[in-house]
């Protein structure tokens, strides 16, 4: 089989090491060669082509069976989400057979045993590292054959005539557009959404916090790097956001990775949206409490396992996103507090691309739904996006912010936010309220897009509402010469590969922001509806 380059894994999907209870799909997991093959052949039947439907024998070829390197990609993917693991590139090489795709996942699945009948906590039972017996290699052998494998695959995007789409340098940025190798092009890579960052207050107050306090905070906010900024910044967060208390953390992705270890432990539960960010994930991955992922947006899914396994915990926690970046969708945040509520749940938000995008007032999520903050739990965000500066937050009620705030690693044992970034966050929150046709044209600007894709038959996904828009052309080769050839025409719009997406499902994606121009879009879309079909023809 051929495998497509990609980039790291973007969040979805469990490491080995599930038990065989309950699954995804709602039925019992095990791993007898019988249930196995059974559940493979379901899979392959799904994505055999119409015409195709000969029955399915584990001798059967999936060639036979005109299954397609994509096509075998989506069925890794469902049978990843049914028994919550996670396929190795090179387990894969050389599957041919209905009986070797059975064969490796007999030989990888890990059967754990279930809570309800093993002596320790009932945490582990979720989810539980194995770790296997190695040989040590061979002396003079690589000791990082990871290495090798990325060389090969961008060696292998040379031989197949396609540049590496990924570390592009910005020689400039002024507004949306951008100079890359000496060529100015529209640009759909920022997540500056508001265009707070070349604003000239916002600009101004980073200027001032440098004359004033240095570059660096120099130390943690706990031993000395806190200042005035700072603490005018969680002030003004907890007011914008409706929560009583707000904390400014270093980093975004270190506030999840950091938090979810630190506040849950062995006898609770982490139950994550299946495209929650890679920073959930492995936050939850570092904690010993039990974890797994639902469906998708499946608030049904979410009630029938609190239904199940909430009695067996002290405390759970459902951890979804205000926006999810890469398919630029939202939950419906009424269902989920429903659900949370009725089973004495908390309730975490990652709204790092729903603040300033969502909301009449770009408040987030909150906001959009008419919902109050303080029927949620934890709210998490960053300020590196919207804000137009670095950093994260958390934001909620006084004591349990208070009480992090003194606590999580993340903000204990990292240098502060520096004082330029915290000085842009604290006048971009000010902008957005004396200018909040920001947030207005922001969201015509989105429905533009959708709308002119829609009219040229572009696949938008399940897109609608947010700034984030994808152009699924499905294929990761495909999804390369896109961007491409759209560099070419002086717009600059990144692929998403698989594994970050199902192979199918690979896409160009768009950063919508309120200084993109109508001309740049309607511009941009055109070019888009000539280089899809240029791909499509090119790499089949």
């Amino acid at each position: 089989m051929v495998r497509e380059f990609s980039p790291e894994h973007g969040g979805r999907g469990l490491a080995i090491g599930a038990a065989p209870r309950q699954g995804a799909d709602g039925f019992v997991r095990s791993r007898s060669k019988t249930a196995i093959t059974r559940l493979v052949i379901e899979e392959l039947a799904r994505f055999q082509p119409r015409g195709r439907r000969a029955g399915f024998s584990d001798r059967s070829t999936l060639a036979d069976a005109g299954l397609d390197d994509a096509a075998f990609l989506d069925v890794v993917n469902r049978i990843e989400g049914r028994y919550e693991m996670r396929f190795r590139d090179d387990w894969l090489r050389g599957i041919q057979t209905c009986g070797d795709l059975v064969d490796c996942i007999a030989r990888h699945m890990v059967d754990a045993g279930d809570p309800d009948t093993s002596a320790e906590p009932p945490a582990t039972g979720i989810e539980r590292p194995v770790h296997a017996p190695t040989t040590p290699p061979p002396t003079g052998a690589d000791p990082f054959p990871e290495i090798g494998a990325l060389e090969a695959r961008l060696r292998g995007l040379e031989q197949a005539g396609l540049a590496n789409p990924f570390l592009r340098a910005n020689e400039r940025v002024r507004g949306r557009t951008a100079r890359i190798g000496g060529q100015d092009v529209i640009s759909f890579t920022s997540f500056d959404y508001l265009g707070l960052t070349g604003h000239p207050d916002v600009t101004r107050a980073a200027k001032a916090a440098i004359d004033r306090f240095g570059c660096s905070a120099s130390a943690s906010r706990m031993v000395g790097g806190n200042n005035t900024l700072l603490d005018d910044l969680d002030r003004e967060l907890a007011s914008f956001l409706g929560t009583e208390r707000a904390t400014v953390f270093p980093c975004g992705y270190g506030t999840n990775a950091s938090v979810f270890a630190h506040l849950f432990g062995a006898e609770d539960l982490i139950l994550y949206d299946e495209l929650a960010h890679n920073s959930m994930v492995q936050g939850a991955g570092a904690s010993k409490a039990g974890k797994r992922s639902f469906r998708h947006n499946d608030h049904d899914q979410l009630d029938a396992l609190l239904r199940d396994l909430r009695p067996k915990y002290r405390r759970v926690v459902v951890a979804i996103e205000g926006v999810y970046s890469m398919d630029g969708d939202y939950p419906d945040l009424p269902r989920f507090l429903e659900v949370k509520r009725r089973h004495d749940a908390m309730l975490y938000v990652d709204e790092a691309h729903s603040v300033g995008t969502m909301g009449p007032g770009g408040r987030g999520i909150c906001d959009h739904f008419g919902v109050d903050p303080s029927e949620g739990d934890l709210w998490m965000g960053t300020i590196s996006k919207a804000l137009g500066a670095g950093g994260g937050y958390l934001a909620g009620n006084e004591r349990l912010i208070r009480y992090l705030g003194y606590t999580t690693p993340a903000f204990v044992f990292s240098t502060a936010c520096s004082p330029p970034n915290v000085a842009a966050a604290l006048e971009g929150l000010k902008v957005i309220q004396r200018e909040p046709w920001r947030v207005t044209r922001l969201r015509e600007r989105s429905e533009l897009f959708l709308k002119l894709a829609a009219d040229c038959d572009l696949d938008t996904g399940s897109s609608g509402d947010t700034p984030v828009i994808p152009v699924i052309v499905g294929g990761s080769n495909r999804a390369i010469l896109v961007s491409q050839l759209l560099l070419e025409r002086g717009i600059n719009a990144q692929p998403i590969l698989y594994p970050a997406v199902r192979e199918s499902a690979a896409r160009v994606r768009f950063f919508l922001t309120a200084e993109h121009s109508e001309d740049q879009i309607v511009r941009t879309v055109e070019a888009l509806a000539e280089v899809v079909p240029m791909a499509t023809r090119a790499i089949g």
